[in-house]
């Protein structure tokens, strides 16, 4: 689930706007994030805070067959009935199911014949003469309407508007489902099958889970859209959507098979024609993790996308409901199907399972489609926004919390990036395996949480991942490291020196890449130091006049780097180092003293400026840190000299 994030300050301000109206307590960096999922954030103060439902079930549900009666063309009344068909877990007098109590239930039917029931705020109880015994096999329906909790546009059940007619969508993640249909809300049970049936104006089209089986006439105004799903869905991923559709089919070619996937479109008719080229995108997308992955996870019916007007994507099993087609937004949905949808996390706590995943494989989309660089510099802008704050973990603190619970800072982003560490820790082929294990074994299909990933990871590596998980998942925060590092000749001496953001993590085990290069020469050096601080002598078989931290951004850290090359500095009048750089440009005047330093961005204008008057200064350090990335020109007064030096920052 998911709104995409881009680098566009416009993007970047509607997102804002938006938390701010809501007035909840949540804080996002500034700077550049991915995919976050903000309508999570919008519902915040609008649903439950609760883990699940504290009603008791007492059966496994089986099937559904749903019916549901709407018309947005009027109003968003909904009329249903749904039919329950469960085993008994243990022997029951009564059984539980959740429906908000706004919504009124008509009858409950049990072969014929209306069962005895009561009602305690949305927990109904349903009774049996002699009760239930433990295994058996059962079914009853449920007759219900009213116009559903629809928490003023923000919540499960929308009726909306866009520019050509009305919509009624739903989108019950995480505690919605109760809101519009008569459920087993929880994340320990799936339901194996469901058949959903939407009677609606004939003018009118249905999206829903699964296969549409057909549509059939109902009198002269109606019609109705028949879904079939035949994969074991969990609650809050059914969902139905209505509104005067477009309908195109397109097909994804998966790896060793000679059919194809269809990937069915229900877009709004005003964006036909943009949609088709933009959705083409997701074709080598499914392509993609269904190579690296495991298998389209239905691939016998198929995937989809239908267009709703709220701010992102929902990952609706076999059919995403998308605000837009942008490449990102349907990699993030996309992702889901495999993690979040074949694989459910177990526990709200285990979120990142389904979240840190998408994230991740977003930028796997980006790696092997766009280009390694594209992928590096959305890792860059993830990590910017993670080290923009030193305490959090992925692991949530107050469950109950659901601020806390969907944090796109730790949530999403530092939850790919645990993932892109430990690719990078493991390697490609132990990763990957790792993932497919936890798809294809014990979890397939049902729930997973992160003892297991851990599990399947260490299997897939030969490593014990003990530590690592300990430290990154559960452990707050993550590494300052201020590196400094001087050159004579061919000897390079390095120090490293690591403070913990967050003292619950007394010291990260982590790499220390570092890059030293030239115009024409580079050379990589990886440390992994075992102390706080530590220091190394390297040789270099070339004069470095820069040395960068992590080029292949594989380490979450955040580094300043400064340092010299001392023979050089003998040589130039005018030397700022490190260049390329980050956090600090250090500028050295050999001969004269520095009396005036003025910065200008790419576009020219003045940024900085600081005049030393009688006290002239041979040697400055520039605090860039808040800089934007890119080019600067930095000029230099000494003497009678004006001096204008291009300098990078990465």
């Amino acid at each position: 689930m998911s709104v995409k994030f881009t680098y566009f300050v416009t993007m970047r301000i509607k997102i804002i706007a938006i938390l701010c109206f809501l007035q909840f307590g949540i804080v996002f960096s500034q700077i550049n994030e991915d995919l976050i999922c903000a309508e999570k954030n919008r519902i915040i103060n609008r649903i439950q805070k609760r883990g699940i439902s504290n009603i008791h079930h007492g059966f496994e549900i089986n099937y559904h067959r749903c019916h549901w009666y709407l018309n947005p063309i009027k109003n968003a009344y909904l009329k249903g009935r749904v039919l329950f068909q469960f085993r008994v877990v243990d022997k029951e007098d009564s059984l539980g199911f959740d429906l908000i109590s706004g919504l009124k239930i008509n009858s409950i039917s049990y072969h014929g014949t209306n069962m005895a029931f009561s009602r305690k705020g949305d927990a109904v109880y349903v009774k049996k003469v002699g009760g239930w015994q433990s295994n058996d096999q059962d079914s009853f329906e449920v007759d219900y309407e009213g116009f559903p909790a629809n928490n003023n546009g923000f919540g499960a059940f929308i009726y909306d508007n866009h520019k050509t007619g009305p919509v009624i969508h739903t989108l019950s993640e995480p505690y919605g489902a109760l809101s519009w249909w008569p459920c087993k809300q929880t994340l320990h049970d799936k339901i194996d099958s469901i058949d959903i049936y939407v009677h609606t104006d004939k003018s009118l089209k249905a999206g829903s889970n699964g296969l549409l089986v057909e549509t059939m006439q109902e009198g002269d105004t109606n019609h109705i859209y028949h879904w079939k799903h035949r994969y074991p869905i969990v609650t809050y991923l059914v969902a139905m959507v209505v509104t005067n559709y477009d309908e195109f089919t397109q097909y994804a070619h998966l790896v060793g098979r000679t059919d194809s996937l269809p990937v069915l479109n229900y877009v709004f008719p005003q964006f036909t024609a943009s949609a088709y080229k933009e959705i083409q995108q997701v074709l080598p997308q499914i392509r993609l993790f269904d190579s690296l992955f495991v298998r389209y996870p239905f691939v016998k019916e198929k995937y989809g996308h239908a267009q709703f007007t709220w701010g992102g994507g929902m990952e609706h099993q076999t059919m995403s409901f998308m605000v837009n087609f942008s490449f990102d937004l349907m990699a993030h949905e996309l992702a889901h199907q495999w993690f979040g949808d074949m694989v459910t996390c177990g526990t709200w706590r285990d979120l990142w399972l389904n979240e840190g995943f998408a994230t991740y494989l977003t930028c796997l989309a980006f790696e092997y489609l766009k280009g390694p660089e594209s992928a590096k510099d959305r890792l860059r802008g993830m990590r910017n926004d993670i080290t923009g704050d030193p305490n959090g973990a992925v692991c949530p603190a107050d469950t109950s919390q659901v601020n806390v619970l969907f944090n796109g800072r730790l949530t999403y982003n530092k939850g790919a990036w645990v993932l892109h560490q430990l690719r990078k820790t493991i390697g490609d082929s132990a990763f990957f395996a790792g993932c497919r294990n936890y798809l294809s074994g014990a979890n397939a299909y049902g729930f997973g949480n992160t003892a297991g990933l851990k599990y399947y990871m260490e299997q897939a590596s030969g490593k014990n991942l003990a530590v690592y998980f300990q430290r990154w998942f559960y452990g707050e925060g993550f590494p300052y490291l201020k590196i400094n590092w001087k050159q004579r000749g061919s000897k390079v001496s390095v120090s490293v020196e690591q403070t913990p953001s967050n003292m619950m993590v007394p010291i990260w085990y982590i790499k220390v890449p570092m890059l030293f290069k030239n115009k024409t020469q580079s050379q990589l050096f990886v440390w992994e130091p075992q102390n706080l601080k530590e220091n190394y002598e390297i040789e270099l078989p070339f004069s470095a006049d820069t040395a960068i931290f992590d080029p292949n951004v594989t380490v979450l850290a955040k580094a300043s780097v400064g340092g010299i090359n001392v023979d050089l500095i003998q040589q130039e009048e005018i030397v700022i180092a490190p260049n390329p750089g980050r956090d600090v440009a250090s500028v050295f005047c050999r001969n004269s003293n520095m009396t005036k330093i003025q910065i200008f961005n790419s576009v020219g204008q003045d940024i900085f400026s600081v005049d030393y008057g009688n006290e002239a200064q041979k040697f400055v350090d520039l605090n860039t840190s808040k800089w934007s990335t890119g080019a600067y020109i930095i000029r230099i007064y000494a003497g009678n000299l004006v001096y204008s030096k291009k300098w990078l920052k990465y």
